[in-house]
């Protein structure tokens, strides 16, 4: 079991709490470089939208809030700047997705692969337990790959919940920036075309077959895990021996890192058009890196 310095760990917990604001006002003032054919020209830069939505994210406030907590910010510290209404933000976080800074880097060429559901809008788990659904919920799904060592978000994706997770690993594999060595995934990603793309980024694939799977004599990562499996005992507790003997037991941490972004965003998503979700799953990720990393991504480059 990995040690931990929890002098140091609790240290960061409290450094997350922190409202402590080291923006440049020229960085508050700053011209976009975004230039647009129609409609009025935009005041304001794309960088400087992110850095608002970052802040509404990390302490989970409304578009209203945001708006009063920035500009008591400001006249706390007597900055000579204007920040954009509440009403401008939130038509803005739909139009930053192209100019976001890019996750980071795969370091340990082994990256964990998984997906989960966030809720849109609908009823609470609690109520429909105890009444029953009377209403209509929906859930989007977001897709990311971790870095095994790191656990740094290093691809993500946001899309429809009737997506199958197969079918999103080619678009996580493209964003992976670095060099792959094994692609570690649960058994929903045991799909032809997706251990295809694993293929191409000549990697290995490390994926539980199902239970009735067979020998094909096509995928070699695939057939030796069936024949270890098969001669562990074929059971559920040959499969955990699998997990433990070649690595596989890892992907767990996928799991955390989705445990630790609803437990400090909440599991529902306060944007209902497709755009702000895309968006705000980007930057719930650029967030959690930061966590981790102890250091905000660079947007100031981004005019």
């Amino acid at each position: 079991m990995r040690k931990r310095n929890w002098k140091e760990y609790n240290k960061q917990l409290i450094q997350r709490g922190s409202i402590t604001f080291l923006i440049d006002p020229k960085f508050l003032n700053s011209k976009p470089k975004e230039s647009q054919i129609y409609g009025r020209p935009l005041e304001f830069s794309n960088a400087l939208i992110t850095m608002l939505m970052m802040v509404k994210i990390h302490f989970r406030l409304t578009y209203r809030a945001l708006e009063g907590f920035m500009k008591s910010l400001i006249a706390l510290n007597e900055w000579a700047c204007t920040i954009p209404s509440y009403s401008l933000i939130c038509k803005r976080s739909a139009f930053i997705k192209e100019t976001l800074p890019p996750l980071g880097k795969c370091l340990s060429q082994v990256v964990l692969v998984d997906a989960s559901g966030v809720k849109v809008f609908g009823e609470g788990e609690w109520k429909v337990k105890i009444h029953g659904k009377s209403k209509r919920r929906k859930w989007v799904k977001i897709h990311i790959a971790i870095d095994a060592k790191t656990q740094e978000i290093v691809a993500e994706s946001t899309t429809s919940s009737s997506i199958k997770d197969g079918k999103v690993i080619q678009k996580l594999l493209k964003e992976v920036q670095g060099s792959l060595d094994t692609v570690i995934a649960d058994g929903a990603y045991d799909d032809r075309d997706a251990r295809e793309e694993i293929k191409l980024r000549k990697a290995s694939a490390l994926i539980p077959p199902p239970r009735n799977a067979r020998l094909h004599g096509i995928d070699l990562d695939r057939d030796d895990a069936i024949r270890i499996i098969r001669g562990l005992g074929g059971d559920k507790a040959a499969k955990s021996l699998w997990g433990k003997l070649t690595g596989y037991s890892i992907r767990a941490l996928v799991e955390t890192a989705f445990s630790r972004m609803k437990r400090l965003f909440g599991e529902r998503l306060f944007s209902k058009i497709e755009e702000k979700q895309v968006v705000e799953n980007r930057l719930r990720c650029h967030l959690l890196n930061r966590y981790l990393r102890k250091r905000m991504p660079d947007v100031s480059a981004l005019g």
